[in-house]
């Protein structure tokens, strides 16, 4: 191997951490001096858990305008300059004239706009479909009105709302949202200081002083940052930042104050959406290894692979640091997690058969499950409470997270059935000895995959006899458990009975795609069952187009393998390639 084939990888691997660490670099306070970072480290409470306010003014961006940062458009800043969610956060906390005029408000229903007496804003801009406080001021009685008529139907039955309902539904949520923001009722910022207290809001602790108490420390503390950051006074906003940290820390303690500190730097390296990013360079540099300079380019995406993989293990620790909980607590979680065993999976087939298809297979479910996952993120916070009938460290860590694993390895096992078919039908490049090496991959995912889907699912019913008082109850989730155990074991006792070969096994796997993601997603979508715990609403589109695709290829898949460019290939060029007639060894 020359010396420049030798050098690429382990200049990918470093420009890649380079990057990285980049992203995980601190960031510089405004030019301001304003000490709003620091302000974000501040915890406090919302929905649940304990949490720093730079996750609530992200998750609440997140929520409102589908984005974490939003563009200064007020007249303050004419240029629009992007800003961090935490800026939006304090000038709505504070009331400032600015936090009105900020553009944040998402509205894409063009009968919700009406309602409002908006004009459509779609141009391709920071603006496009975002609307500021003033801007739906005037139709704010409109709202109400709509409002209140689709709640009422909602109570009586939420499948009777049409498509301007639910909008108008979710544009009234997210402004009760702000109000409470606005008006400090959220989020609660005042920590118990003995077991019998509970958080309170400012709200809440101004009220007490109202009534003859006084204030507590912390709560005037808080109420000094706010104050100076009103008088645009930086020096005393900063003192007053950590006076309350030092405050609040005396309270909860250096294991919950690190947490939090961890949690906003967990939020500013966003370790998931640049490990995305990453993936998807490990497939174009997989995909061009198969044209040209095969062994550098593939060693170069295998070592960045590993790299990535790297990361996105440490953020899976790092969120089960945050939260506390086994790595798979809802559907945000899952899908993070069933990408990181796809990976780990391709990594391990990539080292074993070192054909560059370990690269390929791993990349693309590493980067389309965490794209799913980013998707899912927006509505809320991704470390949502659970359950009380979810709330068990033992079943977490045994029952779902074997489960998830089953639906890593299926995934895989039906991404090489992609690969197996695909190749043999649009290259020349399926030869036997390739043939024989996909089929082999396949055989020993699946038999990864029906040992997790039916241990997971088995723990799944001794979960549900400890919880519910039975060991089967047929519940939606229940049954796609159970579809994915007994399609892994179709597949193999196809197999084993020789009712297929390498073809037909590489389609059944792919079938397998379809049977995997209705347990995942599509049980969800029916809005029964004891399991309808995700977020999914919308989502049905992708999922029935997703199935679509796997079934499209299936069909071409079972095309004549006349039709298949590795099939037809001229017999001179299959000695070149040291195989016999490929029917003879792949026919189904």
């Amino acid at each position: 191997m020359s010396g420049r084939a030798k050098v690429f990888p382990v200049i990918i691997v470093a420009l890649g951490a380079l990057w990285l660490l980049q992203k995980a670099m601190p960031v510089d306070e405004p030019d301001d001096g304003m000490a709003i970072h620091e302000f974000g480290r501040i915890p406090v409470v919302y929905q649940g858990r304990v949490k720093p306010l730079d996750t609530l003014a992200r998750n609440t961006m997140r929520v409102i305008s589908d984005r974490q940062v939003f563009y200064d458009n007020s007249k303050s800043d004419p240029k629009g300059e992007q800003r961090p969610a935490i800026r939006w956060l304090l000038d709505v906390m504070t009331s400032a004239d600015a936090a009105r005029e900020y553009k944040v408000f998402r509205i894409v229903n063009l009968e919700v706009l009406e309602t409002l007496g908006l004009q459509p804003r779609l141009k391709p801009t920071s603006k496009k479909y975002r609307y500021s406080v003033d801007e739906i001021a005037s139709g704010l009685p409109a709202l109400h009105e709509q409002y209140s008529k689709a709640a009422h139907l909602a109570e009586q039955d939420s499948d009777l709302l049409d498509v301007y309902q639910r909008h108008i539904l979710k544009l009234g949520n997210h402004w009760q949202l702000y109000a409470r923001l606005h008006n400090r009722a959220i989020p609660l910022s005042v920590p118990p200081r003995s077991p019998q207290e509970q958080w309170t809001s400012f709200v809440q602790a101004t009220a007490h002083v109202n009534h003859g108490g006084t204030l507590d420390p912390v709560a005037a503390s808080f109420n000094n940052i706010l104050n100076a950051y009103t008088d645009h006074d930086a020096t005393a906003f900063k003192h007053y930042v950590l006076e309350h940290l030092a405050n609040i820390g005396q309270i909860l303690g250096r294991a919950q104050m690190a947490k939090a500190v961890f949690e906003v730097f967990f939020n500013r390296f966003a370790p998931f959406y640049h490990c995305a990013a990453l993936y998807l360079i490990t497939f174009v540099l997989s995909a061009i290894a198969w044209l040209v300079w095969a062994k550098p380019l593939t060693r170069a995406a295998f070592w960045l692979m590993a790299l990535t993989f790297i990361v996105h293990t440490f953020a899976l620790v790092g969120r089960i640091y945050i939260s506390g909980r086994p790595p798979v607590t809802n559907l945000y979680s899952s899908a993070t997690f069933i990408g990181w065993g796809c990976v780990v999976l391709g990594l391990v087939l990539e080292l074993i058969f070192r054909l560059g298809i370990g690269n390929i297979v791993a990349s693309v479910t590493g980067f389309m499950t965490l794209v799913i996952a980013h998707n899912l993120a927006g509505d809320g916070d991704t470390f949502e409470m659970l359950q009380a009938v979810l709330d068990t460290q033992f079943w977490l860590a045994t029952h779902v997270t074997c489960v998830t694993l089953g639906y890593s390895t299926t995934f895989l096992a039906g991404f090489l059935g992609l690969v197996y078919v695909l190749r043999g039908l649009f290259t020349r490049s399926l030869s036997k000895p390739l043939s024989t090496d996909l089929a082999r991959m396949i055989y020993g995912i699946l038999c990864f995959a029906l040992f997790f889907s039916f241990i997971g699912t088995v723990l799944g019913g001794l979960w549900a006899d400890d919880s519910w008082g039975r060991f089967w109850g047929w519940d939606p989730k229940e049954n796609g458990a159970l579809m994915i155990v007994l399609w892994n074991a179709l597949i193999l006792h196809a197999r084993w009975g020789g009712m297929v070969k390498a073809r037909g096994m590489a389609l059944l796997a792919i079938f397998g795609n379809i049977v995997t993601s209705w347990s995942w997603f599509g049980t969800n979508e029916l809005g029964v069952g004891l399991h309808s715990y995700g977020f999914t609403e919308g989502r049905a589109f992708w999922l029935l187009l997703f199935v679509a695709s796997q079934l499209f290829i299936m069909a071409i898949g079972i095309l004549p393998q006349r039709l298949w460019r590795s099939f037809a290939v001229p017999q001179n060029q299959k000695a070149a390639r040291g195989d016999l007639p490929l029917a003879n060894s792949v026919e189904s």
